[in-house]
């Protein structure tokens, strides 16, 4: 997918959970019922949604941060990530599940950045190269990035994780 769609489908799966943080507080106790908490996962999924690609250079936030992105690119090459697969160590869901678990228990302030990076590879998987998982590919599609079916694909989403945070 590309950046617009990361983009849109980390604001809406952050505004989905900013609208419901009164009962997220009931069950997880450790995000609090604010407009500070709401406002950190709207922020966190626009954030999270495309940050998976900072190591790929010519993508979006990659060059929004140049200097960045080119040193996590090149420690990509080492490995043998690079181009348009370069699907490296930012898009293993380990990384992001587990973030997501210390996040809740030490931070919670950066739920929502890790929420959306988790959107980011769920849009992935859609993609002829999908994500890495446990060193095999996880590929549930083939849609071509910025093409229509992975425009319409992406609303789909944002539309039913709006509708889903609204009907709870």
């Amino acid at each position: 997918m590309n950046g617009n769609c990361h983009f849109i489908f980390g604001a809406a799966l952050g505004s989905a959970f900013a609208m419901n943080t009164d009962k997220l507080e009931k069950i997880l106790p450790n995000l609090t019922d604010s407009p500070e908490t709401a406002t950190l996962f709207v922020l966190g999924g626009l954030i999270g949604g495309i940050f998976p690609d900072i190591d790929n250079p010519v993508s979006y936030i990659g060059k929004l941060t140049v200097p960045v992105s080119t040193v996590i690119g090149k420690f990509g090459e080492l490995s043998g990530k690079t181009g348009p697969m370069h699907r490296g160590i930012l898009h293993e869901p380990v990384v992001y599940i587990t973030g997501l678990i210390l996040s809740y228990l030490f931070c919670p302030s950066l739920v929502g950045l890790f929420l959306g990076c988790i959107s980011h590879l769920y849009l992935d998987m859609f993609t002829p190269a999908g994500i890495p998982f446990f060193g095999k590919k996880l590929r549930l599609a083939k849609m071509k990035s910025g093409s229509q079916q992975s425009i319409t694909f992406t609303w789909f989403n944002v539309v039913t994780v709006i509708i889903a945070g609204i009907a709870l």
